[in-house]
């Protein structure tokens, strides 16, 4: 089965084409996986794993995106084909009366085939320039550096609450870290398959950032709370871009790099969790046992 994190941000482009087509569209058919003959289809099709065939016979009128998996085309498609990644194969006898255009991917089309119109978007991937790295670099550790030292000179409690969580119960907080992270931007990205909740989607990712963006806060605050530096609103700021440079400096450590900012990244999360954003501090359960 396909990865529905991993196809997140494709799923994004999907529906900023149909935002900026003007199409009016209700819903879209997904599919992740398996192999599938689609007859009919709602407003939008996205294939993001498996193999979907549109058999002979069959005439779909919805545009098409592929996302991922295959796409083979036996019969109709009276709309448009938008390949973003994964394979399309255009059978013999077969027809996609609108544009199909590719952007990554395989694209196979027969010699018997009718397509309404051909395109391929060149994509040119340039490394980044040291300047641009370090530039971005800076500007978040100068962020949450300024958000780190603003809270601990107005709610110092909440980064407290937080860092605590993380120091003292840091399974806990790892582990509800991670199962939210999962769960959470999963199900925000199958909302988006309903057009309706996009703008829900959308926030709920932005508030899941910035839960994770709290978390290196208070990491951040902690490391500052170890440092020889005064005031605490200060030393806060201070720790807090100490930390978001050692992040980003753990990523050219091959595989233990990795781990670690993972493991920091959910255990920030949960720790910011079972505080409730620090608003109190995080006291876990104790089995009562009988005599």
């Amino acid at each position: 089965m396909a990865d529905p994190v991993e196809l997140l941000p494709l799923l994004v482009v999907v529906v900023l084409l149909l935002t900026a087509s003007g199409q009016d569209v209700d819903s879209m058919a997904v599919v992740f996986e398996g192999d599938r003959a689609v007859s009919d289809a709602p407003d939008a099709l996205v294939v993001g794993g498996g193999t979907t065939t549109i058999p002979d016979g069959a005439t779909v009128n919805a545009t098409v995106y592929v996302v991922g998996g295959t796409l083979a085309v036996e019969g109709r498609v009276a709309a448009d084909v938008e390949q973003l990644a994964g394979n399309v194969s255009v059978g013999e006898d077969a027809a996609v009366t609108g544009r199909l255009r590719t952007v990554a991917g395989e694209v196979e089309v027969a010699p018997g085939a009718t397509v309404g119109s051909r395109s391929t978007v060149e994509v040119v991937q340039r490394e980044p320039s040291p300047a641009r790295e370090y530039g971005f670099l800076a500007v978040q550790a100068l962020v949450l550096a300024v958000a780190a030292g603003a809270l601990a000179r107005r709610r110092p409690a909440l980064a407290r609450n937080v860092a605590d969580a993380a120091v003292h119960h840091p399974g806990v907080s790892g582990v509800v870290g991670a199962f939210t992270a999962a769960t959470f931007l999963a199900l925000f990205v199958f909302m988006a398959f309903t057009l309706v909740l996009i703008p829900v989607s959308l926030l709920g990712i932005a508030v899941g950032l910035l839960s994770v963006a709290y978390g290196y806060v208070g990491l951040g605050c902690l490391v500052g709370s170890r440092l020889p530096v005064d005031p605490p609103a200060r030393a806060a700021a201070v720790g807090t871009a100490a930390f978001v440079v050692a992040f980003d400096l753990l990523a050219a450590v091959p595989v233990v790099g990795t781990a670690l900012r993972l493991l920091l990244t959910v255990t920030g999360l949960g720790a910011v969790l079972v505080t409730y954003y620090g608003l109190r501090e995080f006291e876990p359960a104790v089995a009562q046992l009988g005599d």
